[in-house]
């Protein structure tokens, strides 16, 4: 029996891909300067003016990063952020939530809330080039770990064949091993003892 075992070069070969970014924005103003500003860092963007809005989009195409406003008409960020880490088991998007407020608790109530990282604005363009890069970086490290999870499993798996193979060859020595014990005695049963 062949066994497919996996490999580890090919378990981490993670193309590089430029991360879709959803801005969810509901100033026109704001959020025409968050996507110029990622468009020419030569990121793909999509953006929506209302959490509903940008619930609907991320269930056509699930985004990698997405930048929220905390107060929106309708649904708040922290509801769409919620709503965002309920969409998909499997992957994790990250999300980073804008606010004009620092104080209050706002850090502590977006944690809680699913967001990886909050922005106070007035946002400059190294601030959010930076927290994007994180968020990069963060995706990169879990496509990663995803990968080497997955090779862990297979090799399991290829372990679990490979201890089922050799039980069985034991198996098939001991019932060999004892064929010829029974042969011996019998031969010993008929020799004459002197």
């Amino acid at each position: 029996m062949k066994l497919d075992i996996p490999s580890l070069s090919e378990a981490v070969a993670t193309p590089a891909v430029s991360p879709l970014i959803l801005v969810v924005e509901g100033d026109e103003t704001h959020r025409g300067f968050l996507s110029a500003s990622l468009r020419a860092w030569g990121y793909e963007v999509i953006s929506a003016a209302s959490g509903a809005v940008a619930l609907t989009l991320c269930e056509r195409r699930l985004p990698d990063i997405v930048l929220c406003s905390w107060a929106m008409t309708g649904l708040s960020g922290l509801d769409v952020c919620r709503a965002f880490r309920s969409l998909s088991e499997e992957r994790r998007g990250y999300f980073i939530l804008l606010t004009d407020r620092p104080e209050g608790g706002v850090v502590t109530r977006a944690l809680d809330a699913g967001a990886d990282d909050v922005l106070i604005r007035p946002i400059g363009p190294p601030d959010l080039r930076a927290r994007v890069m994180a968020g990069e970086r963060f995706l990169v490290m879990q496509r990663e770990l995803t990968q080497k999870n997955k090779l862990i499993t297979e090799t399991l798996d290829v372990l679990r064949q490979v201890h089922a193979l050799i039980d069985k060859d034991l198996i098939e020595a001991k019932k060999f091993q004892q064929s010829l014990l029974r042969e011996r005695y019998r031969a010993m049963e008929g020799a004459i003892c002197r």
